[in-house]
């Protein structure tokens, strides 16, 4: 009697286990997977969440085989993928607030920097013009000229001066924005005052919209790369 009830409770165990949806296999080949009507009916037992874990393991899977990944572990139960799929969740998250951190740091470090180097130089625009050609000068074609002040705001001398001009209309939207280097030294409390040209492209947006702004309504934004001074000391802008 008692072998019979011990037999009667394996069994029952052996029912319960296989009931469970989380114990269904997973076909090694992902193109079976929704031709396999045991593995789609346990997925419908699944609840809203597993499911939605389920959907995206097997979006991976069906990427992953696409592009020549390996196939599923022999073996694999449906728990098995839903556990997977969880940790690779919670890798990503994590790898996003890694990123989001680094992010955070770069801005407060770009932040000092900008500090310290708008303390460093004052940059100012005193033209900006659309010229005719100049074919004396080797000008074949309409260009700008521009003219920028640079003042060294510090005891030290400057060798060089690397940043960007941005030339915004005056509701701040760029227009351009014009690369400048610098290598003519500029002496403590002195002003250079950096004279260039730049071709004109009446077929670019940017020149057009620029050759018909009105200067004096022209927003001018000095962005800072890097100062180089004659002590060979680098203030740098972190990327």
């Amino acid at each position: 009697m008692k072998e019979k009830i011990i037999a009667i409770f394996l069994a029952c165990l052996l029912l319960a286990a296989c009931s469970d949806p989380k114990q269904a296999k997973l076909p090694a080949d992902v193109s079976k997977w929704s031709e396999d009507k045991r593995l789609m009916e346990a997925v419908g037992k699944l609840d809203e969440s597993d499911r939605k874990l389920f959907g995206g393991y097997a979006a991976r899977q069906v990427v992953a085989s696409t592009f020549g990944g390996s196939k599923v572990v022999a073996d694999s139960t449906l728990g098995d993928a839903l556990k997977t799929q969880q940790v690779w969740i919670e890798a990503k998250a994590a790898e996003a607030e890694k990123q989001k951190a680094l992010a955070e740091q770069v801005k407060q470090q770009q932040l000092v920097a900008l500090k310290e180097m708008n303390g460093t130089l004052t940059a100012s625009l005193l033209k900006l013009k659309l010229n005719p050609a100049d074919y004396k000068n080797k000008q074949y074609s309409e260009y700008f000229s521009i003219e920028v002040a640079l003042h060294n705001n510090t005891t030290e001398a400057l060798s060089g001066v690397k940043g960007t001009v941005v030339l915004s209309d005056m509701f701040g939207d760029p227009i351009k924005r014009i690369g400048l280097t610098n290598d003519i030294q500029i002496d403590p409390d002195q002003t250079y005052i950096y004279s260039g040209t730049m071709d004109y492209n009446q077929f670019q947006a940017a020149d057009k919209k620029l050759a018909a702004s009105d200067t004096e309504k022209m927003k001018f934004e000095w962005v800072p790369d890097t100062y180089i001074f004659t002590s060979g000391k680098k203030q740098t802008m972190p990327k």
